[in-house]
C-alpha cells in the first residue's frame, strides 16, 4: 500500500529544501500525484489475469489492443495530468460547482493525443474523464487548503458533476451519438457521467473498502487488486459490457464475479486459475468490463492519495 510513499525515494524529483536551518523537506504534491495518476493506468493494464481485458497474458476480448498500445496511450496522456491539477488549483477562488468548465478542454486535448498515439483506438477515453475529475479536484482542494483524500475528492466531484446526467443525458440537444448517450436512452444506464454525479459512489462504497480490507488482511497488492476488480464487476452496471453483450451480458459478468467472491475471492487459492478460465468465457462472448477496469485504476489512485494524506504529504 506504500507505493505512493516509495516514490519519495526519488527525492530530487519530488522534494526540495525549504528551510536550510532545520532541513525541512517539502514535497511537490502535484508532481507526485501526476506520477501516481500515470502509474494507475499502468497498474490496471499490467494486472494479470483480468477476465476479458488486455493484460500480460493476452488481449482478452479486444482484437485492436494490447499492452504496448495501452502503454503508448498512457504516455500520450501523461502531460495532461499536470494540466488537470493546475487547472483545479487555478480555480481555487471559485466554487467546485463549475470546476468541470476548465477541465473539459484539457480532457479533449488529452483524448486527441491518445487517439494520435493509438492510431484512432479508444484505449483510455473513460480513464481521461475520471483522471481529469480526480486530479482537478486534487488541485482545487489543495488551493483551498483542504484535505486531499478520497472523501473530499468524492464530495468535490459530486458538486462539479451534479447536473451532468440531467444536462447531457436526460435533456439532450441532439440525437444520441455516443455509446453512453445511446445506452442511456436504451437502458437508462448513466455510465461514467452517473458515476461522477454520484461522487464516485461505486468506488467509495464498494471497491475502495474492498482494496483497503484486502491489504489490511495481509494480501499482496496483486491479490487485493483481483479482489477489488471482482467487487467492481459485481456491482458496476458497466456500459462497456452492455454495449457488447446487452443486459444479458452484464448479468453474466456480474454473476460470474459474485460466484468467485462467494468462493472466497482473494482468500481462495484457486482464484488465479479461475480468473484465467473466466477470461476464456468472457473472450468467447466478446465481453470486456472496461468500465470496471477504469474504476480499478481510480480506486488504486484514491488509495494512494489517502495514504499520502494520512502521512501529511504536500
Amino acid at each position: 500500500m506504500n507505493a505512493a510513499l516509495n516514490l519519495l525515494v526519488d527525492t530530487h524529483r519530488y522534494c526540495s529544501d525549504v528551510n536550510q536551518a532545520d532541513r525541512t523537506v517539502r514535497v511537490d504534491l502535484f508532481k507526485l500525484v501526476a506520477d501516481l495518476a500515470y502509474h494507475a493506468m499502468l497498474v490496471e493494464v499490467h494486472l494479470t489475469p483480468k477476465p476479458g481485458l488486455v493484460d500480460l497474458l493476452n488481449n482478452g476480448a479486444h482484437d485492436d489492443m494490447d499492452v504496448r498500445l495501452f502503454e503508448r496511450s498512457a504516455e500520450a496522456i501523461r502531460p495532461y495530468i499536470m494540466e488537470f491539477l493546475q487547472a483545479g488549483f487555478a480555480h481555487r477562488t471559485q466554487t467546485a460547482d463549475d470546476l468541470l468548465t476548465p477541465l473539459r478542454p484539457i480532457g479533449i486535448a488529452a483524448e486527441q493525443a491518445m487517439l494520435k498515439a493509438t492510431g484512432g483506438v479508444n484505449t483510455h477515453k473513460g480513464m481521461i474523464f475520471s483522471l481529469g475529475l480526480i486530479c482537478g479536484a486534487v488541485g482545487w482542494l489543495k488551493g483551498k487548503g483542504l484535505a486531499v483524500d478520497s472523501l473530499h475528492i468524492s464530495h468535490t466531484i459530486k458538486r462539479c458533476c451534479a447536473l451532468l446526467v440531467i444536462k447531457e443525458l436526460k435533456q439532450p440537444t441532439h440525437r444520441p451519438t455516443t455509446h453512453g448517450e445511446k445506452l442511456f436512452h436504451e437502458y437508462g444506464l448513466t455510465g461514467a457521467r452517473g458515476e461522477a454525479a454520484s461522487g464516485l459512489a461505486t468506488i467509495t462504497e464498494h471497491s475502495l473498502p474492498a482494496l483497503q480490507a484486502a491489504l489490511e488482511q495481509g494480501h499482496s497488492t496483486e491479490q487485493a487488486l483481483w479482489q477489488t476488480l471482482l467487487v467492481l464487476m459485481a456491482h458496476n452496471p458497466d456500459t462497456n459490457v452492455v454495449s457488447r453483450g446487452g443486459m444479458h451480458g452484464l448479468r453474466f459478468v456480474q454473476n460470474a464475479a459474485h460466484d468467485l467472491l462467494e468462493r472466497g475471492g482473494c482468500e481462495w487459492d484457486g482464484l488465479e486459475n479461475a480468473l484465467i478460465e473466466l477470461d476464456k468465457r468472457f473472450t468467447e462472448r466478446r465481453l470486456s468490463p472496461g468500465g470496471s477496469a477504469d474504476l480499478l485504476a481510480m480506486t488504486w489512485l484514491l488509495a494512494q492519495l489517502n495514504d499520502l494524506n494520512q502521512h501529511s504529504v504536500g
